[in-house]
């Protein structure tokens, strides 16, 4: 089980490469085609945020890759950075600031980004047990130690 983690950072480097590219190169980012969002106004400044987006969600996807493929130390890190994601984005989408139209498929997004963010949160789990988080009894300083020898101790 050691390999989840692992395999659920590559799925979500995957997935991140996904719609990041249809937000930055598809001809209405996703925005009217898939969201059924209406472009009729302000439709330079939409489709530009959307590209920014896009952009920003193809570089996440080549990190979280890189980190698949040659730092594996990392996978915690960046699987919790993805779930702190996509907790917020639904946030976002369904309480701050919604969207002004239904998006077809929208409650299914939010129960998918929840069960995402907990699926992550799961894989991660197994990298934060309890013997990463208990320190020998050595390495913490006695009283009164001057900040030097806090600093010098292995």
């Amino acid at each position: 089980m050691r390999w989840l983690p692992t395999l659920v950072l590559a799925l979500m480097g995957l997935i991140n490469l996904g719609r990041g590219a249809i937000h930055a190169f598809a001809a209405d980012g996703g925005a009217a085609s898939i969201a059924g969002l209406d472009l009729s106004s302000n439709r330079q400044a939409i489709l530009s945020f959307m590209a920014t987006l896009g952009l920003a969600q193809i570089a996440k996807g080549l990190f979280e890759l890189y980190v698949v493929a040659r730092r594996r130390d990392l996978v915690t890190l960046f699987l919790s950075m993805q779930a702190l994601d996509t907790l917020l984005a639904v946030a976002n989408l369904y309480f701050w600031r919604p969207l002004p139209v239904s998006v077809p498929g929208q409650p299914a997004g939010a129960s998918a980004g929840c069960l995402d963010a907990g699926g992550q949160g799961r894989a991660v789990k197994p990298c934060w047990s309890s013997r990463h988080l208990n320190w020998s009894k050595r390495s913490w300083p006695k009283k009164a130690s001057p900040l030097k020898a806090i600093i010098g101790t292995p």
